[in-house]
């Protein structure tokens, strides 16, 4: 190969900004999605403590409904019982007044324990809603930072693919169609600098007559990993 090496470091250094430029591009929809899926994880939550809030007051109120009927039937009961005329009877009002009472007792005791449960999932959804609030604030951030990002990202990505064609443009005979090749399978990553006398893609030693070349300033392909090796002109 007959191209100096200082033109496939150019290539390797431009490629390598092409990726990076890519890279940035693709995590920023990922950020975005791992932000809303945050907002999504505290949402549920909230909607379900609310759904649990709804259902123990709808609970609350059926019991206390329940409640109020039975100290009407107690109402009742006592009516009767003034008015039995026989013992048995007026013994059989009692137990069932007696009953009921202690039915009542027990019921009221429910009611208080569920209407302490409201007060404590009450608490709970005023901080779900503002965990909600903080993600829906963390998300509308993280959009307008990935949107201005894409732009600078995007301007910076159309210089380097510029660069990029006018640099390939100075390729000719086998390195062209070596690069065109090795870019079109690894990208970037088609490329490798020479770190002492190794490749540094695989960290192989290089015969003599390869890195002579290299010394010439010529490219040359690593007969192990099979990219393109340069010597750093810098």
């Amino acid at each position: 190969m007959d191209s100096t090496a200082s033109l496939v470091q150019t290539l390797h250094r431009i490629n390598r900004q092409k990726a990076d430029i890519l890279g940035q591009l693709q995590r920023g929809p990922k950020t975005v999605a791992h932000s809303q899926g945050q907002l999504k994880h505290v949402t549920d939550h909230f909607q379900a403590t609310r759904d649990r809030l709804k259902r123990a007051k709808m609970d609350a109120d059926a019991k206390q409904l329940q409640l109020k009927e039975r100290e009407q039937k107690i109402y009742v009961w006592q009516g009767k019982l003034n008015a039995a005329k026989e013992n048995r009877e007026f013994q059989a009002i009692k137990d069932q007044i007696a009953a009921d009472t202690q039915a009542n007792a027990v019921l009221s005791d429910e009611i208080l324990e569920i209407l302490e449960s409201i007060d404590v999932i009450g608490q709970e959804l005023k901080q779900a809603e503002a965990a909600v609030a903080a993600k829906s604030s963390d998300l509308e951030k993280v959009q307008q930072q990935v949107s201005g990002r894409k732009t600078v990202l995007d301007n910076e990505l159309i210089r380097v693919q510029e660069q990029l064609v006018q640099a390939e443009s100075l390729l000719n005979g086998d390195l062209k169609r070596d690069y065109q090749r090795l870019v079109a399978i690894k990208a970037e990553d088609a490329m490798a600098e020479l770190d002492g006398n190794c490749c540094s893609g695989c960290y192989k030693s290089l015969t003599p007559s390869l890195l002579d070349k290299l010394l010439m300033r010529q490219a040359i392909i690593c007969p192990n990993c099979g990219r393109l090796v340069y010597k750093n002109q810098d």
